[in-house]
């Protein structure tokens, strides 16, 4: 019945159109910006972290390489990523790598952060993030290096490769949905400040994946079965998480985007669910209403 619809649709669009100058490019659902993304969730009945589960979610990803794209070189793709709660007993250790003390995990909020390749502009790029954390009182812990194998990437998505870091902060004064609130206006002011201020695009040559207390995101330009091998961090026993969102992007007629590998917004994902591991599938992608 739908595509009968769609069909009639077309066919009238087809005759008003016939005796006029401007060309008919198709009907809306075929020409306009769509996706055909495939997108997970697994969670933890008791909220239990485990690395398990972020394991069982890398292993669901991997057979979600049909619903997306990938690129003439074979293993550039159009993104996947996963959402996961702030592993903190990663964080912990690089703590102690660095001979700090870790604040309580209710002050910290960590931002995952794509550079520039080039000095110059990712100093330029770290000046304004910085600026902008400082304005809205929020304290600079320092920078992780994300460990990652380039050697994994197709030759595209290798040659377009960005910095990859992690940046810590804390609040003295806020808590809960306040601090989220402020780590979510502090992500789009640093947005609007590098494209007001700096020669730097935000998603072009730079992007900050995510920005919370609650959530992180590790995506990138890859195939679904290449994530967990590019980000050695999940496959670290020390990542553990009580749900998980994968996606594998798949741009049915637009170009790749970094905003578009996976889902960017922060979420708490706490929920009451009948089995051990509670999983499901959807075919549309998770709606991002931070970008």
């Amino acid at each position: 019945m739908n595509q009968n619809k769609q069909l009639n649709a077309v066919n009238q669009s087809s005759d008003k159109t016939a005796g006029s100058l401007t060309p008919y490019m198709g009907p809306r659902w075929l020409v306009e910006e769509r996706d055909a993304c495939g997108v997970g969730f697994i969670a933890s009945l008791g909220n239990q972290a485990s690395h398990e589960l972020v394991a069982c979610a890398l292993s669901a990803l991997s057979c979600l390489e049909h619903r997306g794209g990938c690129s003439a070189d074979g293993d550039s793709g159009d993104g996947a990523g996963l959402m996961t709660a702030i592993p903190w007993e990663l964080f912990s250790q690089w703590f102690a790598d660095c001979g700090q003390k870790m604040p309580h995990p209710d002050q910290i909020g960590v931002g995952m952060v794509f550079f520039p390749q080039e000095a110059e502009a990712a100093a330029l790029a770290r000046q304004i993030v910085e600026k902008v954390l400082t304005a809205l009182e929020l304290t600079l812990l320092g920078w992780r290096v994300v460990p990652v194998q380039p050697n994994v990437l197709g030759v595209q998505a290798r040659e377009h490769q960005l910095q990859i870091k992690q940046m810590l902060v804390v609040s003295q004064k806020l808590r809960g949905d306040e601090l989220e609130r402020q780590l979510y206006i502090a992500r789009r002011r640093i947005g609007k400040t590098l494209d007001l201020k700096s020669s730097l695009k935000w998603a072009d040559n730079f992007y900050l994946c995510s920005f919370s207390n609650r959530t992180i995101v590790y995506k990138g330009m890859v195939r679904s079965a290449v994530l967990g091998d590019f980000y050695t961090d999940l496959r670290n026993p020390a990542y553990k998480s009580a749900f998980a969102i994968y996606h594998r992007r798949f741009s049915t007629n637009t170009l790749p985007k970094r905003p578009l590998t996976t889902q960017s917004t922060s979420s708490t994902l706490w929920a009451d669910l009948s089995p051990r591991w509670a999983t499901c599938w959807t075919s549309n992608r998770i709606a991002n209403l931070s970008r």
